[in-house]
């Protein structure tokens, strides 16, 4: 079986946040796997039960329904970029 080991100097602030890129990773990947597979669908029911919504509230709920996932699954994009 292959290993492979990943080593992060903490004190170094380009490390710290590579290491919190890899550590939330799998998070990550399920907010991805969510806002691909169901987020559509959600948005739809809402805008049905909602008709008078406009334009510009229906991207708000798009990406309100985003920045929940983010935030149910702990992933600060903003902690995350290099």
């Amino acid at each position: 079986m292959a290993k492979a080991k990943l080593i992060y100097d903490l004190s170094d602030s380009d490390d710290a946040r590579e290491f919190l890129a890899a550590v939330k990773s799998g998070d990550t990947a399920i907010v991805l796997w969510e806002i691909v597979h169901n987020l559509k669908k959600s948005c739809h029911m809402h805008v049905e039960a909602n008709e008078k919504l406009d334009k510009y509230e229906a991207i708000e709920l798009v990406f309100e329904k985003i920045y929940d996932l983010l935030d149910e699954h702990g992933v600060v994009p903003d902690e995350l970029t290099c």
